[in-house]
């Protein structure tokens, strides 16, 4: 455990000021656009690929004057960009802050093209399609001209609360990896702003993972060690701007989505066995399958 305390007071550091966080994000931009240009794409990201064009696929195809937004984009896009290899639609690619790294998208969809037809992967999809576009990216020479050529804005918002866009004017609403990190304050916020947005009938398509960001530091902690702490000794010693995490509830995200307007259509995700964590008496009122849930996927549908 001594890392996962060491990892927590050092991120804190890089969250005290502006400047520091500024340093943060660039050092990790620096160190972490190197391996994604040169190293291999994690596994997950060919899972993802797979289950949102499936999803697409069985509920909403997407089609030629669909609007898509997609949350937190971050280096490469990946949920709108691998999605528009097989659909015809414009996107919205909204986030934060700017974290884009054009040479690790090129080798992102690169690798995801030589993954084409093997194993059963993407059956039924149309690859030369999706080869022809990955060719183009690779040759872009700039964001700006692969947006041109798929169709896609890029918005930058450091409130993040997406009320500059426009309401029901879309189709689909996409995340990955980005709803933990908003604030347990502005969650409720978030998920009425994003049914708004959507048409009638729109469909959600996240991904929460909901495991303790400082456990990737530290195996030796628990998947979900956060919640054997208080909401001050959270805030104390592990709570960081630079890696917020907001440690929201499997059954929560469920509930907000609901109070929002969405029907649940599908819902999945990944679990661990936990039954001997020790979880804080202000987290023990959660059911047991709240606590051993580490990764929440969702469907759903604005009603």
């Amino acid at each position: 455990m001594i890392k996962y305390y060491l990892t927590g007071l050092t991120l804190k550091a890089f969250s005290c000021c502006d400047p520091a966080r500024r340093f943060y994000r660039s050092l990790g931009n620096v160190l972490g656009g190197q391996g994604r240009r040169t190293g291999k794409m994690p596994f997950y990201y060919y899972e993802r690929v797979q289950r949102n064009v499936a999803v697409c696929q069985k509920y909403a195809p997407l089609q030629e004057h669909d609007l898509l937004l997609e949350l937190g984009t971050g280096w490469v896009h990946w949920e709108a960009l691998t999605l528009r290899l097989f659909f015809d639609f414009q996107a919205v690619l909204y986030d934060v802050w700017d974290n884009r790294q054009l040479d690790a998208l090129k080798s992102y969809v690169g690798q995801l093209a030589e993954r084409f037809g093997q194993n059963g992967f993407l059956d039924g999809c149309d690859f030369d399609r999706a080869r022809f576009l990955v060719q183009k990216i690779e040759r872009a020479s700039s964001f700006d001209e692969i947006y041109e050529m798929l169709g896609f804005r890029y918005v930058v918002d450091p409130a993040g609360l997406m009320e500059k866009l426009p309401r029901g004017s879309f189709s689909h609403v996409i995340s990955a990896g980005v709803m933990e990190h908003i604030p347990a304050k502005t969650a409720p916020c978030f998920v009425s702003n994003m049914a708004s947005l959507l048409k009638p009938g729109g469909l959600g398509i996240h991904s929460i993972n909901i495991t303790d960001h400082l456990y990737l530091y530290d195996r030796s902690a628990s998947p979900k060690q956060y919640l054997t702490y208080s909401e001050l000794q959270w805030r104390l010693w592990c709570q960081n701007g630079v890696q917020y995490i907001n440690r929201i509830q499997r059954s929560t995200w469920l509930e907000m989505f609901a109070t929002a307007g969405f029907g649940l259509v599908e819902e999945g995700g990944a679990y661990a066995n936990l039954r001997d964590l020790r979880v804080h008496p202000s987290y023990q009122g959660i059911s047991r399958e709240d606590i051993d849930c580490t990764t929440l996927d969702v469907v759903v549908k604005k009603i």
